[in-house]
């Protein structure tokens, strides 16, 4: 039995709005035709917006993403500047509410996902089997 190859992948982010659609495109690039492509997308994205939005990253910060990734498995960290109130977690959004949800769509989508403490900030990672 021949085990898969796993690529490594790095992007350094400014923590400005566009870095959102600049992930993106990174990614689709990184994965190609990759099965598990759409999901790791939405899943990156929302992790992206987290960190600008609720950590130092978003304030004149910068955040990395790292993806690990073969044909049977793709791997993404999103690591923050620090500096957020809680650590990243589940919360339960108001139905009227248009933020709140995007731990829930990583956890619906991913084979596994949690947080860990890297440097100053955390590392949201999830993994997608497809």
């Amino acid at each position: 039995m021949t085990v898969p190859t796993m690529k490594f992948d790095v992007l350094l982010l400014p923590g400005m709005k566009r870095a959102v659609r600049h992930a993106r495109q990174w990614l689709e690039d990184v994965l190609g035709l990759h099965p598990a492509l759409t999901d790791a997308t939405l899943c990156m994205s929302e992790l992206v917006s987290n960190a600008l939005l609720y950590t130092e990253s978003g304030r004149d910060g910068q955040i990395r993403v790292e993806v690990s990734h073969s044909e049977r498995i793709v791997r993404i960290e999103v690591i923050d500047d620090g500096g957020a109130t809680s650590v990243p977690h589940l919360a339960t959004a108001d139905e009227a509410a248009t933020c709140g949800r995007g731990l829930l769509i990583v956890s619906f989508l991913a084979t596994s996902w949690g947080v860990k403490e890297r440097g100053e900030g955390h590392a949201v990672w999830f993994e997608i089997r497809p």
